[in-house]
């Protein structure tokens, strides 16, 4: 039996020019998730990381607060999609529902999930999209597999909140809209938990913070 952590990076840039690096509050809730696994006995014998800044600096500032130096796995199949290039082709596609202020969190998660309706109904253009939802689906359950490779221990994967969703639609069953449902309720340094055996997975945990869920650390809980 062996043991895999996904786990969504910390807040990024929302209001910063380049979203893909973590914001000083971001990086404290990943120090503050490698405390909490140092704290409980846990450590790693792999870790795995997306392609994206963000992913690498939520694992670096895990593995300060765990107290540990481990070399990270890049797979390119946990990068998140290209969110940027889908709002804006959903927004060239339909102009009535595109973002007006990309500062509006409320707007921009709105015009999201529309846009990744469409996208999953093939109702998109392949030029407006990053890639189709088919080589999306595809290359998380490739990175999936990657990870599943290791047959005992513990991995951490540090990802996005799409790769995490597609690989919970693999393991779980469920569609293109509880999957969507499932990407934009995810918490920034959020820990889903699996167990895995070859052959056979179990969810055992989905989109828990325990190390934010302390009463001086409740405000500290992001989704972007």
């Amino acid at each position: 039996m062996a043991e895999l952590y996904l786990t969504r990076h910390g807040q990024a840039s929302f209001d910063g020019d380049n979203y893909d690096q973590l914001s000083p509050l971001g990086r404290q809730q990943c120090l503050w998730l490698g405390e909490y696994f140092r704290s409980r006995g846990i450590r790693f014998e792999r870790i795995i990381c997306g392609e994206m800044a963000r992913h690498r600096q939520s694992a670096d500032a895990i593995c300060e607060g765990l107290g540990t130096a481990l070399p990270y796995e890049i797979h390119a199949g946990f990068n998140e999609f290209d969110f940027e290039k889908l709002l804006n082709g959903f927004g060239n596609a339909h102009p009535a529902e595109a973002i007006r202020d990309r500062r509006d969190r409320k707007q921009v998660y709105r015009c999201l999930r529309r846009a990744m309706q469409a996208w999953s109904q093939g109702q998109l253009d392949d030029s407006a999209v990053p890639e189709t939802w088919e080589a999306f689906e595809q290359r998380v359950a490739l990175a999936l597999d990657f990870a599943f490779s290791a047959t005992t221990g513990n991995t951490l994967v540090c990802s996005s909140g799409g790769p995490i969703s597609m690989a919970l639609s693999r393991l779980m069953g469920f569609g293109a809209e509880t999957l969507i449902n499932t990407n934009l309720q995810m918490r920034n340094s959020s820990i889903t938990h699996c167990l895995y055996t070859p052959g056979r997975a179990c969810i055992t945990g989905f989109n828990h913070v325990p190390h934010l869920d302390i009463p001086v650390r409740r405000s500290s809980i992001s989704y972007s």
